[in-house]
Formats: C-alpha cells, structure tokens, sequence
C-alpha cells in the first residue's frame, strides 16, 4: 500500500526536541552541495527539499508558525503537523546526526569528544517520530 503524502501527522514536541531539530537540519542543509541546473529537472515547487524543511522547521522555532503550542506547567510544547514524508526526512536527518556523532567517538579524546547528550537525545527524537509515525 503507498503511502499518502497528503495525510499529515501530528506529533508533540517538547522546545528542546524542536530546536535540535532545526538545529540538526540547519547543519544538513549546510554541509550539502547545491545541484547543478542541469541536473534538476522537473518542477521545483513539489516534493520536499532540505532547504524547505529548515526553513519550516525554523518558522515553527522562531516565529510558532506551522503548529501549535500550548503552555504546560511553564514549558511551551509544539503540536507539529508533517506529512509522513516530511516526518521520514526529519528522522532520516537525526539518524544522519546519530552516525555523525558515534563515529566521532572512536577518534575522540574525552576532551574533544562529541556532545554525547545531544546524540542521546537526536537518538531518543528519531526512534519518538518512528513509533509515531508507524502507529499512523
């Protein structure tokens, strides 16, 4: 059965887990290489590109855009609505993070060693969104 892009799934996020996201997509978008014009065909307004979904994810950061947010006991948590192919990209770009970070380990000294609380926590965020959007 394909999967229906036009369904979205709404999942709830704590400002911490949405700011690594930006954060996470902010550096994807950065580290990757523009395509040539030659190599892009087709109509550049469909499908979802990194560079949309940083600016998304930053719009919901920065200015509440694109979701909901309630006040909890003092914290702001985000109710994001993503179509499931944007949820696979944001995951896919937190497990990127994940594999970054690990592999830095093993060259590491424990004075230069990668921030280990923000790989938990992408880890932690990437496995959230998969039973999330799995449930759907």
């Amino acid at each position: 059965m394909p999967i229906d892009d036009t369904l979205t799934i709404s999942i709830d996020l704590a400002q911490d887990e949405v700011t690594l996201v930006v954060g996470v997509l902010q550096r994807a978008a950065d580290e990757c290489r523009a395509a040539a014009p030659s190599d892009t065909t087709g109509d550049q307004q469909t499908g979802i590109t990194l560079g949309r979904l940083t600016a998304h994810w930053t719009d919901i950061a920065e200015h509440e855009l694109h979701c909901a947010v309630v006040k909890l006991h003092g914290e702001r948590l985000f109710t994001v609505p993503l179509t499931a192919e944007g949820w696979y990209q944001v995951r896919a770009a937190l497990s990127a993070c994940v594999a970054q970070l690990s592999g830095e380990l093993d060259d590491s000294t424990p004075a230069d060693a990668p921030d280990l609380e923000r790989m938990y926590r992408a880890l932690h965020l990437a496995h959230k969104i998969a039973e999330t959007t799995n449930d759907r």
